[in-house]
């Protein structure tokens, strides 16, 4: 009797239409999801930058238990021998051998080519990952007074509405103690405009004429700016080892972006983030607060100075 054999059924491959479907399914679940992603990156980089401010704030006031007063911001403009407020910190903040590694007895200090070989570590305490230029930190900063290539530094220091040499976004560019945008003289540093030397609205100044200490704070804590986000791309002076001005100032209005050149640092070196709508900053407190871009110019000039006497709340 014959075999009989059974009968197979042979599928066919994807038709070209078939294939045409499925690949744009694909392209559609995949266009849904990428802002996803990027949110939740989003969110883990805004994340990371409040918790160095969260660190370097803490770091900051453990210094001030131990000697008594806040660092400087540094010491004078602008080749000075000895740490600015970064360096000074890094013993409180888990980076003493990188502090270690730093002469600062040398003539010229940070700036010295000695340094140039720790200077050039990425310290991701100092780095904020929103900004894409923070994938090299290592950058070429204003070379006659700073150190080059070097850190880059993405959280100053606040001087609050200090003069930066000029005060292009107040109404009134004088400085002058009533001037709520516009106030002491040089970043702190030298004489003039009535001032004498050291003479700084916010927490810290370029100077190391005056001690600020935590009880000199009298507008408040929780409302006064200690540190802030930049994007050191944008102000050619803003480094981690900087010893011109690693500081920034609330006379800039928040989230100003213009093109930076070696010349108009005060109108480019204010407190700015690639975050959405605003910025972090850690307070005197130590807690961490986001500013928004819109923040009304006068209380963001009333949160950086230090004795300013104004009613001013970061909430």
């Amino acid at each position: 009797m014959a075999r009989v054999l059974p009968i197979r059924c042979v599928r066919g491959a994807f038709t070209l239409i078939e294939l045409l479907v499925v690949i744009a399914i694909i392209a559609i679940l995949i266009g849904l999801l990428l802002p996803a992603v990027q949110k939740v990156r989003e969110a883990a980089a805004r994340a990371k930058c409040s918790n160095n401010l969260k660190q370097i704030g803490l770091a900051i006031h453990n210094y001030h238990d131990s000697q008594g007063r806040l660092p400087f911001g540094t010491p004078v403009c602008c080749t000075p021998t000895g740490a600015n407020w970064a360096v000074d910190i890094m013993p409180y903040a888990e980076l003493l051998p990188v502090y270690n590694a730093l002469n600062l007895t040398i003539t010229e200090g940070l700036r010295n080519a000695v340094n140039r070989p720790t200077e050039q570590i990425p310290v991701s305490l100092f780095i904020c990952p929103s900004d894409p230029a923070s994938g090299n930190p290592i950058m070429t900063r204003f070379a006659a007074h700073n150190a080059s290539p070097a850190h880059a530094l993405w959280y100053p220091a606040s001087m609050g509405p200090t003069h930066m040499d000029s005060c292009p976004f107040c109404s009134n560019g004088t400085p002058s103690e009533s001037n709520y945008c516009c106030q002491g003289y040089n970043f702190g540093t030298g004489a003039g405009g009535g001032y004498p030397a050291g003479s700084f609205a916010g927490m810290f100044g370029r100077t190391n004429v005056t001690t600020v200490r935590i009880a000199s704070v009298t507008d408040g804590l929780s409302n006064t700016i200690m540190v802030g986000e930049t994007l050191p791309g944008d102000c050619t002076f803003m480094g981690l080892y900087s010893q011109n001005f690693p500081l920034s100032g609330t006379s800039i209005p928040l989230n100003t972006f213009e093109a930076a050149v070696d010349t108009n640092w005060f109108r480019t070196c204010g407190y700015k983030s690639k975050h959405t709508g605003g910025a972090n900053f850690v307070m005197g407190d130590g807690s961490v607060r986001f500013l928004r871009t819109a923040v009304d110019y006068r209380t963001y000039n009333n949160l950086g100075t230090r004795a300013g006497n104004e009613v001013a709340s970061a909430d």
